[in-house]
Formats: structure tokens, sequence, C-alpha cells
């Protein structure tokens, strides 16, 4: 039996790197979140169903689908890795994962979607695996802003309290992490971990 996992602390995060297990990462993600998600509310082999239920609020985001105060939560996947992003309840999290692809458009991706410093950043880093760099570090933050608040990418921008934190990830990748850390907006700690689904876990 796995004993509860203590949840973040006001002013932390946690962060779990996942390997999706099976033939579609996306459900292997969603396995994984289940079972944070149970371990974080008392145990997998003690949590209710009805406590790892999800729902999806008005603004997109899914929550608890029982007591959702309780906890916070985001999930990302990209390629073959995931990221699940844990914040207390009542703090909203956004996390955002990419797998660096070469593309020749990102300066005009970045013009069109991007804040308009981080497009001109991208504009301005050489063409090749600097700009690639560059625009993805760029669009994770913004990502998980935008996933932070539910506002999607073609709604209005997220304000100056949603914090967004560059995440050290696997080579090929970029990840970030977004809180809406109110009108006192304080960058949180960040606890990294990671998630085996064989049972292994680190941190």
């Amino acid at each position: 039996m796995s004993s509860a996992r203590t949840p973040p602390a006001a002013g932390e995060l946690h962060v779990w790197r996942v390997e999706p297990a099976g033939d579609d990462p996306r459900a292997g993600a969603r396995r994984a979140l289940a079972a944070i998600l149970a371990e974080y509310l008392g145990g997998a082999a003690g949590a209710a169903r009805t406590e790892i239920e999800l729902s999806v609020a008005q603004d997109g985001k899914p929550r608890l689908a029982v007591a959702p105060e309780r906890l916070s939560f985001n999930l990302s996947h990209s390629g073959d890795l995931a990221l699940i992003a844990i914040a207390p309840g009542g703090v909203e999290v956004g996390v955002d994962l990419e797998r660096l692809r070469s593309r020749r458009d990102l300066a005009r991706l970045a013009e069109r979607w991007l804040p308009a410093a981080d497009a001109a950043a991208v504009a301005d880093a050489p063409a090749g695996p600097e700009r690639e760099a560059s625009f993805y570090a760029a669009w994770t933050r913004h990502e998980a802003r935008v996933k932070c608040v539910g506002s999607g990418l073609g709604g209005p921008p997220p304000g100056p309290d949603v914090i967004a934190i560059q995440l050290p990830i696997d080579a090929g990748y970029a990840a970030a992490v977004a809180v809406d850390g109110g009108t006192e907006a304080e960058e949180p700690r960040v606890v990294l971990r990671n998630w085996d689904p064989r049972g292994r876990r680190e941190g």
C-alpha cells in the first residue's frame, strides 16, 4: 500500500517528469496523473475512486471532481515525455512541455503568438539550433502561463501576477511551469521529481 504523499506547501510546486508506459503516451500520461493524485489524496490503495475523478471547469481546466480545493494540477505531454504539476489547493498552475522540432517559420510563429519581447528575441537569434532553443523556451513559458489561467492562445494574455519558470528537462525538449501568485506574486519553489510507472519514484 502506498502511503499518502505530503502536498506542496504554500509557495511550493511539485513537478513530476513522467515517461508514459504503453503504446499510447497520452493514455499513459493520464494514468500517471491518476496515480500521482491518488498518492497525494491518501495513498494509491486508500484513495476512493471519487477522489480522483476529474471535472472540467468553465475555463476549460481539469480539476478534482470532489473537493477541488485540496489540490490544483496541470498536465502536459510531448513526444515520449509528460510533466505533471501539483500546486496547493486554490493556487492556479499551468505546465507546458514541447519537443523541439526544426521549422523554418519560428520567427513568424513567435511574432503571431508570443509577447513582443519574446518574439523579438526569437527573431534576433541566429537561424538554426539557437533560434529553436529561443523559440521553444519562450513558447513553453507563454503556454504555461496561458494554461495557468485557462484563457487559451487566442484569449486575453495573462497578467503580470502569472509567473512562468523555465524547467530543466531532457535534451531535445523545453519546459516551463507557471503559477498565479496573486497581487503579491513571488516566484515559487519548484521541486522536480521523477515518476516511474513501474513503482519506483525519485523525490
